[in-house]
């Protein structure tokens, strides 16, 4: 007779590779919006070329950094890339929307933050404290 223990810890694991599968997916959906998004940036410089648009043009590459810093946040499974994207996003809100003095220096404030997270309470080894667990391996409990 199998214990009801089994049953949950299958149901566990087919919920992580069904997760897992949706991660694939939705790392597809980025390229494919990556692609898109650099399919304007040609004419974004040709704007600047013209107009002086180099806000617009920043934006837009800006854009397709955050999207390809999202991308490998979803491949690598790192709280690395996870402040990483959260730098590009800070930075990218503080460079093109021009704000006021207080609001740049509560973003300056965040990056720091996000640095000092970085460097003093993030140990990368964490990540890699389990190299041989394998992809949809669980922790049993």
């Amino acid at each position: 007779m199998k214990a009801p223990h089994s049953k949950a810890v299958k149901i566990q694991k087919l919920i992580f590779l069904i997760s897992n599968y949706l991660e694939i997916l939705l790392a597809f959906v980025v390229i494919l919006a990556i692609g898109i998004t650099l399919l304007s940036v040609p004419r974004e410089l040709s704007l600047l070329y013209q107009n002086g648009g180099f806000n617009q043009f920043l934006q837009a590459l800006f854009d397709v950094i955050i999207g390809i810093e999202l991308l490998k946040m979803l491949c690598r499974h790192d709280l690395d890339s996870v402040v990483e994207v959260l730098m590009f996003a800070v930075a990218r809100e503080m460079i093109i929307n021009h704000m006021p003095i207080i609001e740049t220096l509560i973003g300056i404030v965040a990056i720091a933050v996000l640095f000092s997270i970085r460097k003093f309470l993030f140990v990368s080894a964490l990540d890699k404290e389990n190299p041989d667990r394998k992809a949809g391996e669980m922790d049993e409990r």
